[in-house]
This record gives structure tokens, sequence and C-alpha cells, in this order.
């Protein structure tokens, strides 16, 4: 999906009869309209229904009249366990269309509301879906833990220790039905 100030990221449809497509706040905070492509290469507009203007938590909602919309179920993430295999789908940065991802649940963050997992994304994967094997949305990617981009390899330097991994950040699916049952 595209904004109308060029902002893109990656949504999915949770009620195809509806045209409902979610994604997150900061992917269409700017935008009220953005373009739509669906897996299947039918294009439409979607207008922003509703998100948050805080970006807290990082849900929205779109209504599309995109044709062929498929959705996808919502799944319980109290469920995951850590190690739990989970993928995401979406537009990471320039590598193409539709890239799956795998990785694995690590934790959930009550604190900040974040399941994280090993699942690797990019800029343009926002919005996408974190799913079980079996095709269940558990949450929405929204972004990573990544801290710096140092190049540990050029370093003269012996490290005792490796660099804290990133970790993919995503909204759970509770907390996004929630902000979905408010502008549905």
């Amino acid at each position: 999906m595209r904004g109308e100030n060029g902002s893109g990221g990656t949504g999915w449809v949770i009620d195809a009869d509806r045209g409902h497509v979610v994604t997150n706040s900061h992917v269409v905070a700017e935008s009220t309209s953005v373009s739509v492509e669906t897996f299947a290469g039918a294009s439409g507009r979607a207008a922003r229904i509703g998100y948050h203007e805080s970006l807290v938590p990082d849900v929205a909602l779109l209504e599309t009249n995109a044709d062929g919309l498929e959705e996808l179920p919502v799944g319980d993430e109290s469920a995951l366990e850590p190690g739990d295999p989970l993928v995401t789908v979406g537009h990471p940065g320039n590598a193409g269309n539709w890239i799956m991802s795998i990785g694995r649940h690590d934790s959930y963050e009550p604190g900040i509301d974040w399941l994280l997992s090993t699942v690797p994304t990019s800029r343009g994967n926002s919005g996408g879906p974190l799913m079980t094997v079996d095709g269940e949305v558990v949450g929405i990617v929204s972004g990573s833990t990544r801290e710096s981009r140092d190049d540990y390899s050029k370093s003269d330097e012996l490290y005792t220790e490796l660099p804290t991994p990133s970790l993919t950040t995503s909204v759970p699916a509770t907390t996004m039905v929630e902000s979905l049952d408010e502008w549905a």
C-alpha cells in the first residue's frame, strides 16, 4: 500500500465482505487514502476509517474497494510459546513484492504490549500479519528493537559477547481486535 504522501507498508484483510484491511497507524497517519494491491494483483483505493493518532497501539483500519479480497483468520497470541515458528508476508525495502520471512516467537513484553520475534523484517513490512504456521494472525508487524548498525566484522577488537540481535516488534492480535471493535 502506498499513501498520499509516499509512505508505504503492508496490510492484510480481516473482513473481505466489508473490505476491511488492517495496517499500522504509522503507515497511514498522514494519509486519509492509500492505494492498495492484493496478492492476486487486483488494485484499488482504501480509505482510513480508524487509527491511533498517538500510534499506541500502532493499529489502523482501512476500507477498500479492491476486488477478490481474501481474509486471514485471527488467532490467539496467548497460546504462543517461546520458540514457536512464526511467519510474516510483506514488502520489505526494495526486495520486491510479497516476501515471506520465517522466525520464532521470542517473548511478550506486557509493559509496552509487544510480541517479540526473530522473524526478519525491514521497512515496508510495517502493518503486515505475524502468523502461526497454521495461517492464524497473532500480531501486526510494527517495527524492530534494532539499536545501531555497528559493523562488528570490520573491527580490530575481539568481542567476548556478540551484540544483542534485533527482534521484530508486533502489536498482539487481542490488542488489535480491541481497537477494531471501536471503529467497525
